[in-house]
């Protein structure tokens, strides 16, 4: 994995968001997989947060922050390009995203994708990652077909995490103690949030071409 990062890098800062890009991929077709393929109803897939890094709950530093008291609020939100972006909605029903597929697009029922108030997200600098919180089902089949764009609706800093915590591919470790806080379990994720702390030492932001607004 550092090998690939480190050889998208040498490419130039395209290249090196190309793969962060291409790693979310990976990881929606795996829960993809397990939504499609997994009989059981109401099985929500492994694409959030708490699947794919480590408990919110475990302390990062000596003062007792953990991830979510060490992001800071940015003070402006973004929009971005669906097909573009790393982008994590959860669908949990396979009807509900059947649908989607049936009546969205060019001259369908619904037409091409569009945001309406039914869709939120959260976006977390400096990839940015998208986490949709709400339409979840409409999101993932627009980027199955054919992207569009998503204005989130809160934008957070996670650069402050990313200098506490490291990852070896193997586990999550705290920086300060070299404590293993948690084994990976997403290897495209261990990979995405290296990516991040690139982007956070150098002027490579992957968030230059999203839209503040």
């Amino acid at each position: 994995m550092l090998w690939s990062i480190d050889s998208a890098q040498a490419n130039g800062k395209h290249a090196l968001r190309g793969l962060a890009v291409a790693l979310s991929q990976i990881i929606r077709a795996r829960a993809l997989e397990t939504l499609l393929m997994d009989a059981r109803e109401f099985h929500k897939p492994s694409l959030d947060a708490e699947d794919l890094l480590w408990d919110d709950s475990l302390p990062l530093n000596a003062e007792g922050d953990t991830r979510a008291s060490l992001m800071r609020k940015a003070s402006r939100t973004l929009s971005v390009e669906l097909n573009d972006a790393i982008v994590f909605p959860a669908p949990w029903e396979r009807w509900r995203l059947f649908k989607a597929f049936q009546n969205m697009g060019e001259k369908r029922e619904w037409g091409a994708w569009r945001q309406d108030s039914n869709h939120f997200g959260i976006a977390w600098k400096p990839w940015p990652i998208v986490w949709v919180s709400n339409g979840n089902h409409s999101t993932m089949a627009a980027l199955i077909r054919g992207g569009g764009k998503f204005k989130c609706h809160e934008a957070y800093d996670f650069s402050p995490v990313l200098q506490a915590v490291r990852t070896d591919g193997v586990n999550w470790i705290r920086i300060d103690t070299e404590e293993v806080l948690s084994p990976v379990r997403s290897l495209p994720m261990a990979g995405i949030f290296e990516i991040g702390r690139r982007l956070m030492t150098k002027p490579l932001d992957m968030a230059e071409d999203a839209v503040p607004t």
